[in-house]
């Protein structure tokens, strides 16, 4: 008798009311995004130099707290010991992989999203629609897709590592133990996976590092085809 199985909507539901049942999951959320209040508020620059700084202000801070929710959010079951449940009523683990990853994903565009336009309303509130490139709509929206890109990236590399090391600790002494190692050679410095999102988001400038976006993204479908892979393990092995 052929047996029903869920969807991956239905899984993105589930991970959703995961993350909504752990306090300290969505508190920390929003604290990423209330402490960029004060932020807004005491910002004094230019014009030119609140442009520049739109993607670091409104992706930085996100990408890498995305990143560590990816992790938290696939280590939490390996955790609290519900993924051999899970595997027994999904045992198609791909699928718990991607609701995970656009749990993490549609989490992250939320909150880049909302920075990015609360940012971009405060520099037209002091700068006016000109000084914000309103009247280069192509530009506003080419530095929103970077935001975007990028914070999605780090959360299929949060996602995929977690799946992979089964842990939240051993993925995020990982993740740091790059960002020491990384920045020693010119060949990896903002391109690996822990820095490549400092590459792109963390300069005040309106000229992008094509590089560390790639090196980024590349390390993003990396960590996540291997997390399809772990999964056709065994949960004891």
């Amino acid at each position: 008798m052929a047996t029903h199985q869920a969807g991956v909507g239905v899984l993105v539901r589930t991970e959703l009311f995961k993350v909504a049942s752990s306090r300290w999951q969505a508190t920390g959320l929003l604290a990423v995004v209330v402490l960029h209040v004060p932020l807004m508020l005491w910002s004094g620059q230019q014009a030119p130099a609140f442009w520049e700084g739109l993607r670091s202000r409104s992706g930085l801070f996100v990408a890498y707290a995305v990143m560590a929710f990816g992790v938290l959010v696939v280590a939490q079951e390996y955790r609290h010991r519900t993924a051999a449940l899970s595997f027994l009523a999904v045992p198609g683990r791909a699928r718990v992989t991607a609701a995970q990853f656009v749990t993490v994903a549609g989490t992250g565009l939320a909150m880049c999203s909302a920075l990015f336009l609360a940012w971009l309303a405060v520099g037209v509130a002091r700068y006016g629609g000109t000084g914000m490139h309103l009247d280069r709509p192509g530009q506003v929206v080419g530095a929103y897709a970077v935001v975007a890109v990028t914070v999605c990236a780090a959360g299929m590399i949060g996602v995929g590592l977690g799946t992979i090391l089964r842990g939240s600790t051993g993925a995020l002494l990982a993740l740091g133990g790059c960002a020491a190692v990384e920045p020693l050679t010119d060949l990896t410095r903002f391109h690996g996976p822990a820095t490549a999102p400092l590459g792109v988001l963390a300069w005040p400038t309106s000229e992008l590092e094509i590089s560390s976006l790639a090196g980024a993204l590349c390390w993003g479908v990396l960590a996540l085809v291997g997390a399809l892979i772990a999964v056709r393990r065994d949960i004891s092995s």
